[in-house]
């Protein structure tokens, strides 16, 4: 778990997205939150998932892998720049 999440850390701080892009500042503070409640809980898994309340560290491990494929994508298209040229953001609901 620990390890996917700082690839994370570690490719948006080499990447140009600006740390004051929203989804950037709000991916690693997730990030750095669950690898912190991991390595204050090298032993107990059950307290990791209680603490991080996402489901299982199995479960959030697919899921720091699901943010690369995402921030990858972000990076591609430079998404941050979309953000930034609009004022109002439309949600589309289902």
């Amino acid at each position: 778990m620990v390890i996917h999440y700082q690839a994370l850390l570690d490719r948006m701080a080499i990447s140009d997205m600006p740390e004051t892009a929203q989804y950037r500042m709000d991916t690693e503070k997730i990030a750095r939150y669950r690898i912190k409640m991991a390595m204050d809980h090298p032993e107990d898994p059950d307290m990791v998932e209680d603490l991080c309340q996402c489901g299982q560290v199995e479960e959030l491990v697919e899921q720091a892998k699901d943010e690369m494929t995402v921030l990858d994508m972000y990076l591609q298209t430079r998404m941050w720049e979309l953000v930034a040229d609009q004022e109002e953001i439309e949600v589309e609901y289902n």
